[in-house]
């Protein structure tokens, strides 16, 4: 019976491998994985906000799927190349956990080594504790906030010092970092 041009068989067929791609990405990304129509994941295990890099802000807004860079590396579609042989990745897949920040033995000497002095990766020591800290759920509700312009909303990401939609000053990953390091500094 063809009818459509589809067999029943390759119907069938589709619907399963769309039913296990949607529940591996409910597995890896959970019920506050943002973007869900994207696939995107904007919460990173390693404690990087995904939702203010500037790849995946790219990426989602692609038109066409050759423009599409990464969408986090949670991300059942497209994730960044390192993402497979990534151990801080493979060991949160193992202990079945979201987060490094949601772990039992974090900080761990698997993690300590990415917080950088960089300001993108440096603040993922800072983010790590307040996931542990506050839960997954609340830090991403607070990063949707801190990643948004003050004046008009619009999203803005690394590196960025202006919102690109309304010219305003926002809060730059490299001044949060330097308060950051001075508070930690302090003890």
């Amino acid at each position: 019976m063809k009818k459509s041009g589809v067999s029943r068989r390759q119907f069938l067929g589709t619907a399963g491998k769309t039913a296990v791609a949607l529940t591996a990405c409910r597995w890896m990304c959970g019920e506050v994985c943002a973007a869900k129509a994207s696939d995107a994941c904007v919460d990173a295990i390693c404690g990087i906000y995904c939702g203010a890099c500037p790849a995946l802000m790219d990426s989602v807004n692609a038109k066409r799927s050759s423009e599409i860079k990464c969408l986090g590396c949670r991300s059942t579609k497209k994730m960044p190349g390192y993402a497979p042989k990534c151990e801080v990745r493979k060991c949160a897949k193992v202990k079945k956990v979201q987060s490094c920040g949601l772990c039992k033995s974090y900080p761990c000497d698997k993690i300590k080594p990415f917080f950088l002095s960089q300001p993108k990766y440096g603040l993922r020591e800072k983010y790590l504790n307040m996931v542990r800290d506050k839960g997954l759920e609340w830090w991403l509700e607070e990063m949707k906030t801190r990643w948004a312009c003050k004046k008009c909303s619009t999203p803005f990401g690394y590196g960025m010092k202006t919102c690109k939609k309304c010219g305003e000053k926002v809060y730059s990953d490299a001044e949060e970092f330097e308060e950051f390091k001075k508070e930690k500094a302090k003890g």
